[in-house]
């Protein structure tokens, strides 16, 4: 009988250490995710966009909340402004319209004739992996919470 006290005290014991260890794990996780959902993108821009010298996709870096709490990948430029990182990641993305030419002469005609450039949406197309992601992340920390618990 004390036996089995014991090793229930044991057990508790290493349940209230997983919940102190709570929130490394969770950073973790997150550092993890992070970093695959950045292959994930920097791969969509590779397949989606003409960058042979990898400067957008050299742009996007993944951010880790202050907390640990989520991932997420974005543009690395902290400016704003028309040319910035963000700016630019944010037209290759979604679009942006085009210019049109000051033509002074009543007579000039305009070669170019569209009038919106459509995006590539390469975080659109990285979208659908995310899932299958984060859920084979969480198995890998259930298996590792598993294991420290004594379990398979």
């Amino acid at each position: 009988m004390a036996q089995d006290a014991n090793g229930l005290r044991q057990f508790a014991d290493r349940c209230d250490a997983e919940v102190k260890r709570k929130r490394a794990d969770q950073r973790a996780l997150h550092e993890r995710l992070g970093a695959r959902m950045q292959t994930a993108v920097r791969g969509q821009i590779r397949g989606k966009i003409n960058d042979a010298h990898g400067h957008v996709a050299g742009w996007q870096t993944k951010y880790i909340g202050t907390g640990g709490g989520y991932a997420a990948v974005r543009a690395a430029g902290t400016d704003s402004g028309p040319d910035s990182l963000n700016a630019i990641t944010n037209y290759l993305e979604n679009g942006h319209t085009i210019r049109r030419p000051g033509g002074r002469s009543p007579r000039y005609r305009p070669r170019i004739h569209v009038l919106y450039v459509s995006g590539r949406g390469f975080y659109n197309a990285a979208r659908p992996s995310l899932p299958r992601m984060l859920q084979s992340e969480v198995d890998n920390w259930g298996r590792e919470v598993a294991g420290r618990l004594g379990g398979r």
